[in-house]
């Protein structure tokens, strides 16, 4: 959504991934990263399904990376890893 796109910058976003036409796909990515270039992303919709095929499930983070402005913020955290925010990630 449009809206999404002018919000107060987020301390950080959860962020799909997937490929999908369900969701918001790679084009959306690269503009939802690029309205944000500064806010760490924590990737969802890849890896986390046994469902090789379902391109839904699996997307790829290093494709991600070629994407955005400032790939180093991509978080790729392990099922149930923990996150912290920083002081200077809070503002």
């Amino acid at each position: 959504m449009e809206e999404q796109l002018h919000m107060p910058r987020p301390d950080v976003m959860l962020f799909d991934i997937s490929d999908s036409r369900w969701h918001i796909g790679l084009e959306g990515v690269k503009k939802m990263a690029s309205a944000y270039p500064d806010t760490p992303l924590i990737l969802w919709h890849w890896g986390s399904v046994d469902a090789p095929e379902w391109k839904e499930f699996n997307g790829d983070p290093e494709v991600v990376k070629s994407l955005i402005i400032n790939p180093e913020r991509v978080v790729v955290l392990a099922p149930g890893e923990g996150y912290c925010l920083n002081a200077e990630q809070m503002r």
